[in-house]
């Protein structure tokens, strides 16, 4: 009989006790993703760049800025160019919250290309915007340069970014557009580098396909394409695949999220890597709560 009391207590006791740990265990966060997780691109040896449209940022409020801020965080990245930020100071609080980074914006208040970074790593020297004179060809969106310092086996090197966002569809009058930003933009980069100016990377939304069917693309970027001898598009391999996997643009799908170089890049690009960054793989609701576009990054290893 004792026995027996014995065994009921005991299956008292472990009852009330598993009782006691559900009561006190933490709720579990319904939006961390499932499965595939956030790839960091992090690396001490290499700077990583990473273009992304976040679509009317931040589209659904408090839901898409924390989103926003756990993928910047995991992964990582040295530089961010970012376009279609409608709210910049919802962008100013992820970066406060990152004491990694810092960020520098464009002067409009719509549509806005921002420029996240690491101080840590990138020396900022100033920023400007190009060509307002021709905003007409840019979809009144001027090219965003900024200018940055880095050291490289005690040499130091001067990084000039700029974050672009061309003019979208494709109707006629927006491909010419397109042809025609693309031909301004090439002349003021080669005028640059004439005076001594080097080491370019332009990375952002250029609304067109280099490897689209109807050709759009190699006419957008036909002075680009042009003159491989000074220019080249880092993407160019992962839009000639025509795989809805490596698109920048999944829903058409399409890759129209570009990062070109300059000549000076040239022998960090043959040991570099080019990924889409599949961040609907990892979230399901992706594309409602953060973005039509994934992001592209480029990871060089500074020569």
């Amino acid at each position: 009989m004792l026995r027996e009391i014995r065994q009921i207590l005991a299956i008292i006791l472990m009852v009330w006790t598993l009782g006691l740990l559900v009561a006190c265990a933490e709720p579990v966060d319904s939006d961390l993703p499932i499965g595939p997780q956030i790839p960091s691109i992090d690396s001490d040896a290499n700077i990583s760049i990473v273009t992304w449209n976040i679509e009317n940022f931040p589209q659904m409020g408090n839901r898409t800025t924390e989103r926003v801020e756990l993928i910047l965080d995991s992964l990582n990245a040295d530089i961010y160019c970012l376009q279609e930020i409608d709210n910049k100071s919802d962008l100013d609080e992820i970066v406060d919250a990152l004491d990694q980074y810092q960020v520098v914006h464009s002067s409009s208040d719509s549509y806005v290309r921002s420029i996240v970074f690491k101080p840590s790593v990138l020396l900022f020297l100033g920023t400007t915007e190009i060509l307002r004179s021709n905003s007409y060809e840019f979809a009144w969106r001027p090219p965003f340069l900024s200018s940055f310092l880095f050291s490289q086996n005690g040499k130091e090197q001067t990084l000039n970014i700029i974050d672009v966002h061309l003019k979208a569809f494709g109707d006629q009058e927006s491909i010419q557009r397109r042809h025609d930003a693309c031909n301004l933009l090439h002349d003021y980069l080669s005028d640059a580098i004439s005076l001594g100016d080097s080491n370019f990377v332009v990375a952002g939304d250029w609304n067109d396909d280099i490897h689209d069917t109807d050709n759009s693309g190699q006419y957008s970027f036909e002075a680009f394409l042009n003159d491989n001898t000074n220019f080249r598009f880092t993407t160019d391999s992962l839009s000639a695949t025509g795989s809805v996997r490596d698109a920048s643009y999944p829903s058409y799908p399409s890759f129209i999220d570009h990062i070109l170089i300059s000549r000076s890049l040239f022998d960090e690009e043959r040991n570099s890597s080019i990924s889409t960054i599949r961040l609907d793989e990892v979230f399901g609701d992706y594309s409602s709560v953060v973005s039509d576009h994934r992001p592209v990054a480029w990871s060089f290893k500074p020569q």
